[in-house]
């Protein structure tokens, strides 16, 4: 091929991406590209076309409609999930149905699963409320499950997974609502079945439902550019009653994207709760509709959240702002300068690791975990990312997933750092 003939298949490549992302809203910039010249090879495969070049081309031919959406859906996107999985969330939806009863209040409590893959989550909510606050009636719950891609859906609402999906927990223990079939494959009863209303949406164009008390958005903004990320949340914002919670990846936890939200930050979650709107006249702080309106809080008690504000300076400047408040006495002002720049930095694997090193080095196992977690979600292959995360394991007095980190680090190291590999070997040694 020459490079002529180089240039141009690129550009149809290009081309076919833009249309991609004007349809569906799912972008591959950057170090995603990769994933989406992957995808249309097996896209091609399906087709019947003779490679990704050619897929590519089919793409922009012809009008598009609905049906190349959900074909883009089941090769585009990544169904990862697994029944009660990070089980903060779950606590949350549980914290929210208890305040509903105590209330007195006798609409149902809404919730919804915004991109729930093939399921596992929505009837983990099912689940989770069921055995935990049996008093409130099934009927009293209801429960909403979107996502853009088809198949995934259809796996969903037939109910039946694999031993894979339950990896985190032994399904004999979420019996009666899980039920073995004999032959490695587990079936979700059917009165949690009929809790789960599904449907499919596409969250860059589709119709949003309105009410909800808890979203659960895990994993999908990852999907979505800046700009259309930051409609999502809009609309997803726009959604939810006052005083309602948003939960996403902690990865994707940023306050310059999660205008009109409070964080709220936990030792493995970060949840984002509603504000109300402001009021047209300035009000005295103390009286302030936030303040006044007493709302139940995940367990345990969160850390103070960031007040919104102007964006710091990026990397270097936020840091060494940092520093100078700790170097001041200011310990707390300058976590909370840290908390703001990890989130208007979201995309910054180096301040990530500087951030969590230094929360280690004030205390604040919580603050340096969110950190270590978006690092290796941006760069999953950091060894020093592994270390750090052994550190917060260890200190947590989980030694068994401290030693596993400890031997990833040292792997990873390799022989490009092998003072860190060898600082790893070293504490395991130790540990042994």
């Amino acid at each position: 091929m020459s490079a002529i003939d180089d240039i141009v298949v690129a550009d149809v490549f290009d081309l076919a991406a833009q249309r991609v992302e004007a349809a569906t809203g799912l972008t591959f910039a950057g170090l995603r590209r990769r994933q989406f010249d992957a995808a249309l090879e097996r896209m091609a495969g399906a087709l019947g076309l003779p490679g990704a070049a050619a897929c590519a081309s089919w793409l922009l031919a012809g009008p598009w409609d609905d049906a190349l959406s959900a074909l883009c859906a089941r090769f585009l996107t990544v169904g990862e999930t697994y029944f009660l999985r990070e089980p903060r969330a779950f606590d949350l939806v549980c914290d929210q149905a208890r305040a509903l009863l105590a209330r007195g209040t006798v609409r149902p409590l809404r919730i919804w699963s915004a991109g729930c893959c093939t399921g596992e989550e929505p009837y983990s909510i099912a689940l989770a409320l069921r055995r935990d606050v049996p008093q409130l009636p099934p009927e009293r719950v209801d429960i909403l499950a979107t996502d853009l891609n088809d198949a995934f859906l259809d796996v969903a609402r037939a109910g039946v997974y694999p031993r894979w999906s339950f990896r985190r927990t032994d399904p004999a223990e979420l019996a009666p609502f899980i039920q073995s079939l004999g032959d490695g494959r587990f079936e979700v009863d059917a009165t949690l079945r009929a809790q789960v209303r599904f449907a499919q949406l596409n969250l860059a164009s589709g119709t949003y439902p309105s009410a909800m008390d808890v979203i659960v958005c895990r994993n999908v903004l990852m999907y979505f550019g800046p700009d259309q990320a930051a409609r999502v949340v809009a609309r997803l914002r726009a959604a939810l009653v006052d005083g309602g919670w948003l939960v996403v990846n902690a990865s994707e936890a940023s306050t310059r994207l999660f205008q009109g939200f409070t964080p709220v930050y936990l030792e493995d979650a970060v949840f984002f709760r509603k504000d109300a709107l402001p009021a047209p006249a300035p009000v005295p702080v103390e009286s302030a509709p936030a303040a006044a309106r007493p709302a139940p809080a995940p367990r345990p008690e969160p850390l103070p959240a960031a007040a919104p504000t102007a964006p710091v300076a990026p990397d270097d400047a936020a840091m060494a702002r940092v520093h100078a408040l700790a170097q001041a006495g200011g310990r707390e002002e300058a976590l909370q300068c840290l908390r703001r720049a990890v989130e208007a930095e979201a995309l910054s694997a180096p301040l990530q690791q500087r951030a969590a090193l230094f929360a280690l080095e004030q205390g604040d196992p919580a603050l340096a975990r969110h950190c270590v977690r978006r690092l290796l979600y941006l760069e999953p292959d950091s060894a020093f990312g592994h270390y750090l995360w052994a550190l917060i394991e260890d200190a947590a007095g989980r030694r068994p997933r401290a030693r596993s980190l400890l031997r990833d680090c040292r792997r990873l190291a390799g022989a490009a750092d092998a003072e860190l590999g060898g600082a790893a070997a070293a504490w395991l040694e130790r540990m042994s």
